[in-house]
């Protein structure tokens, strides 16, 4: 598969796509989403599906990074037109998250309008900052620093019951 860096992400077209694949991987791979998950990633490609693998940080502020790859993904959409790698028509999109990408295809799908086709999530990871990070129990930074993800994981139940799509 020939992967291209187009706009920060990975990209890879098969000829005449079926459907766009929006992929967000998990927090601890997240940075090469298109080595971490190149089986999965490549496995699509050849079914017909135009696979955007968009890279990302993790910080706590988790609105910020769903705003961030949101705004990457889009741009990487509008560069492949221009570059005529994709066609103008309509294309089928999904939204493909693992454990934190999950989290962001959620918080992209309630606070912004984005018309997706689905989602597909595997292993959402909701938990809180003490069981998401490893050894941070023994590490003692959330009780004393009253560190925690924002949203909180309460707080993300609440905007995905009342704004998901």
């Amino acid at each position: 598969m020939n992967w291209q860096d187009i706009s920060g992400n990975w990209v890879v077209i098969p000829r005449n796509p079926s459907g766009i694949i929006h992929f967000l991987g998990g927090a601890f791979v997240a940075t090469l989403p298109h080595v971490s998950y190149r089986c999965l990633l490549e496995e699509l490609a050849q079914q017909g599906y135009a696979v955007v693998a968009t890279p990302f940080l993790n910080t706590f502020d988790h609105f910020a990074i769903a705003r961030n790859v949101l705004n990457n993904f889009e741009n990487t959409l509008t560069r492949l037109r221009q570059k005529r790698l994709l066609t103008a028509g309509y294309l089928p999109t999904y939204g493909l998250g693992h454990s934190m990408g999950c989290k962001l295809h959620l918080l992209i799908g309630s606070l912004f309008d984005v018309k997706r086709d689905g989602n597909i999530l595997i292993s959402f990871n909701n938990y809180p900052l003490e069981q998401s990070i490893p050894f941070a129990d023994q590490l003692q930074l959330t009780p004393t620093f009253k560190l925690e993800f924002t949203p909180s994981p309460q707080e993300m139940m609440e905007i995905v019951g009342k704004e998901y799509n």
